[in-house]
């Protein structure tokens, strides 16, 4: 081989890498993007559940939260306690 044909073969073979390198990181790119939105969706999510997730207040004024805490008075101990101590929490 002559040193130009080297030369044109490892010009050749940079090129080859480069793009199979910029192919990699672009499908690399791609599923760190989906993964990012599978994420985020999950946070959005997780602040809906956060809305559900919250103590009752017993000072509302929502009627159905006024049944549940009358419900939950005279459920038994148990619902007593957890009673107090939302209103515990209320109170500090």
């Amino acid at each position: 081989m002559t040193e130009s044909q080297v030369k044109v073969w490892f010009q050749n073979r940079r090129t080859k890498w480069r793009k199979k390198h910029a192919a990699e990181m672009a499908t690399a790119k791609k599923k760190q993007d989906s993964e990012t939105e599978r994420l985020k969706g999950a946070s959005e999510n997780e602040d809906e559940d956060d809305d559900y997730n919250r103590p009752l207040d017993p000072n509302s004024d929502d009627e159905k939260i006024t049944q549940l805490l009358k419900k939950h008075k005279t459920g038994g101990p148990s619902a007593g306690l957890l009673l107090h101590a939302s209103e515990n929490e209320a109170s500090s």
